[in-house]
Parts: C-alpha cells; structure tokens; sequence
C-alpha cells in the first residue's frame, strides 16, 4: 500500500493509501465533505455511516384519543424552556421570555401519552395544567395570540407584529383540548376549541391564519406572513388538530376545514419534496428568495410523522407514495430524472 493525497470537492484535503485498484480513505474526510454521520460499535467491531443518525416512528394507525404521534418520547422539560409558578413552561428567546402555544400544547400532550402508558397521577396532573392555562388564556376571538414579534425568515419577509395566530399553536391546543374531553367526560374542552375555528377561516390579512393557494385552497399559516410562507409542518399540525375536534365534537364546521385543509396537501405535498429531503416551507416560490428552505434533518423527521398520521386517516395513494419517498430519504435514496 502506498499513501496518496486525497482531495473531495475542490475543498477538503487528506491523506490516504492505495491498493492495487481500491483506494482507502478516511472517515473523518468523507464525514465531512458529505455530511454523514457514524456509528460505531467497539464491541461488534463495526462502523456504521448512514445520511442522517435520526430514524422515525411508525404511525400506522392515529387515534385522537391516543399517544399523540409518540410525544411519550418527547422531554420538553429540556428545551430552552423555564416553568412558572403554575408549572407552564415560557420559552426563552434571545429578546425576552414568552409563552408560547405550540410549546406549551406540546409539553401538555407530551404528559397526556405518558399517562396513557404508566397511569402516573403526576403526568395527568402536568396535562390538566396545560389545560387550564388554554381554557384560562383563550382570547375573545377564541384562540390563543402570540404576544411577541417574530423575525421569521427576516432575509425574506417582514417581521411578525403581537399579537398574531399560528396554525401549529391553535391545532395543538385543539389536540390538547379534545383529549382533555376524552380523559374527563367533560365536553367543556372540546367546546372551548370550537371556538378557535372562526381564526382559520380568518385571513392572514385580517389577523387569522388563512391563505390560499392557487387563490383556492384553503391553508392555514403557521407564520401568518405576506407573502405567505407555506410552512409545512405547521399546517400538518392544524389538520391533525382539526381532526381531533371533529371526532370529539361531530362538528361539521371543523370537518369542512379539515376537508378543505386535506385537498390542499394533496394539491401541494409534491412543492415540498426536494428529492432527497423536504423542504421547510415555500418561501422561495412566494418571496425572491431564490433557494429552497431546505428542512433539517429533525424537521424532516416531523414532516414524516405528521404525514404518517393523516395518510392513516386518509388512506390517500399521493400522500402514501410521498411518504414513502420522504422515509427512503433517510438512507440516501434519491430521486432523479
């Protein structure tokens, strides 16, 4: 064997050997000029190298009334998060410490799965918190403001001004609030939600959550930006919540804004697929952004859970052929021409 000079991209430089016909090169280069991750296992003496460490979860069947797409595994209590005196958690941000909806709803439903599988009073007691505190904060308009501005994508869109609503934050706190009717026998919750549904057919314009695709399809915005930004992951979130209402309610309001919500993934789920990940949200369509908003790996994660629990529902050929393309990206399969 011989060493040889080894250069990847024009960029990273190392050293290798040569074999006859076989070239060896160092992990550490090829980690870094291809953005791989190992594994390595001492003990089986075997190396591992995949695109992307992160696996998902199978969600072969959602129920509204169940674990709520695995947040058993979900610790919220590590984020960047502090707790107030009532137990809620406040998100810390680089201008100041706020509540936040989504992170709230997310710690609460986080609780509600873990009571479902170890019956600890304390996990039901940490979910009826969250609970209170969206009955005791839920505004005249019936929903749940943020009250902090938003700098989203600030190369691309102007900053978000308090108060303003977002899909991910009122879909979960549906999610939360329909569960809490399910747990107690008290339609109280679920009522309470309803009252959220007048913000989705709100325009972003108007301070709701609605934009339209193709000027027809309904979608509700996580980011309520103009332009819009199409966030993916957060209109996923509020169909699941729309969902989780309608089946404890029978309301036909709700029903119709999932249907309407479910045609517009179906119409744009192929805008978000890169070919070898999906993208975040559609800024580059919508603004001069010029490049796709590229999800990371953990989003892209999210993005297959969500999509997973509605295609349970919907049992759609689209969607399933999408979301078995969005999982084979994770071993690095691509999609060419």
């Amino acid at each position: 064997m011989r060493d040889i000079k080894i250069v990847m991209h024009q960029e990273f430089e190392g050293t290798g050997r040569m074999d006859e016909e076989e070239f060896f090169i160092p992990y550490s280069l090829i980690e870094k000029a291809y953005k791989t991750e190992r594994e390595w296992s001492a003990k089986d003496n075997i190396l591992k190298i995949h695109i992307t460490k992160a696996k998902f979860l199978e969600i072969d069947k959602y129920d509204y009334k169940g674990n709520y797409l695995h947040f058993d595994k979900n610790r919220v209590e590590n984020w960047n998060v502090e707790f107030d005196n009532s137990g809620i958690p406040k998100t810390k941000y680089s201008y100041g410490k706020y509540y936040n909806p989504s992170t709230i709803a997310h710690y609460g439903l986080q609780h509600y799965s873990l009571y479902l599988i170890n019956k600890n009073i304390k996990s039901k007691e940490n979910f009826m918190k969250t609970v209170n505190w969206f009955i005791q904060n839920q505004d005249s308009r019936g929903g749940w403001a943020y009250g902090f501005d938003l700098p989203f994508y600030p190369k691309r869109l102007k900053k978000l001004l308090a108060p303003w609503y977002s899909a991910i934050g009122l879909g979960m706190a549906m999610s939360v609030l329909s569960r809490a009717t399910s747990l107690t026998g008290d339609g109280q919750y679920a009522t309470a939600a309803l009252k959220a549904n007048n913000i989705f057919k709100t325009p972003a314009e108007n301070n709701g959550i609605l934009a339209k695709f193709e000027n027809k399809f309904f979608f509700y915005e996580e980011c309520p930006t103009n332009p819009p930004s199409f966030i993916l992951n957060g209109f996923m979130y509020s169909l699941i919540g729309l969902y989780d209402l309608y089946k404890a309610t029978n309301n036909s309001e709700t029903f119709n804004l999932y249907k309407k919500g479910i045609l517009t993934l179906k119409r744009m789920i192929a805008l978000y697929d890169l070919g070898n990940r999906t993208a975040y949200d559609l800024t580059h369509y919508t603004t001069d952004g010029g490049y796709p908003n590229v999800a990371k790996w953990g989003y892209h994660i999210t993005h297959i859970h969500l999509l997973a629990a509605i295609n349970s529902i919907e049992k759609d050929k689209k969607l399933n052929d999408a979301l078995v393309r969005w999982k084979e990206y994770l071993i690095g399969k691509v999609k060419y021409v």
